[in-house]
């Protein structure tokens, strides 16, 4: 059996120059439309067109759903920048609208625990000992024993460093003439 596209291509000659064929030709022809198609081979021809329009389909909807997740993606990355950025600019208001106390200039912030701070000095101007040792020893969860009535009275100009050790910050108040400071059983002494 000729195939159906050969069979077509004929057809349209024969409409065009009948005369080209002869009774035979055209008797033979006939006797191919008499014939029962081959529904296998029409089906498995069939089954071919499908699956290459289905694998083209496939990549169209590949590459869509690819740009789809792409955008997605770029999107997030870019609230993920504008939420850092508004955050970081609430931080910095924050921290220009903290107030210091008048005996002591203090920077007291709550920051993440993965910011590293750097803390200001503290500046104690004409403030009692008493009051610079319970300041002291609060930020070192000590407690405090005041045995010198007179000591505490004092007053200092004295820059604090938070970020020194005790000790040295003990061997630089004790510099003092009248002071003497120690630190023994958890507790900060003025004697």
């Amino acid at each position: 059996m000729k195939t159906n596209d050969h069979n077509k291509q004929l057809y349209r000659d024969m409409q065009e120059a009948p005369d080209k064929y002869s009774d035979q030709e055209i008797e033979a022809m006939m006797d191919d439309l008499d014939q029962i198609p081959d529904v296998d081979e029409a089906w498995q021809q069939f089954a071919r067109q499908q699956r290459r329009r289905n694998v083209t389909s496939l990549h169209s909807w590949h590459k869509v759903a690819a740009m789809i997740i792409g955008i997605l993606t770029l999107s997030g990355i870019a609230f993920a920048a504008v939420h850092i950025v508004r955050l970081s600019q609430h931080e910095e208001q924050s921290v220009t609208a903290v107030e210091k106390p008048q005996s002591a200039v203090t920077v007291s912030q709550t920051f993440p625990t993965d910011t590293i701070v750097k803390t200001e000095p503290v500046v104690f101007d004409n403030v009692t000992l008493d009051s610079i040792a319970k300041d002291i020893a609060s930020n070192h969860h000590l407690d405090m024993d005041l045995q010198n009535e007179q000591a505490s009275q004092l007053r200092f100009y004295f820059v604090w460093n938070q970020e020194d050790r005790l000790q040295e910050v003990i061997e630089k108040l004790n510099m003092f003439e009248q002071v003497n400071l120690a630190v023994e059983d958890d507790k900060l002494i003025v004697r």
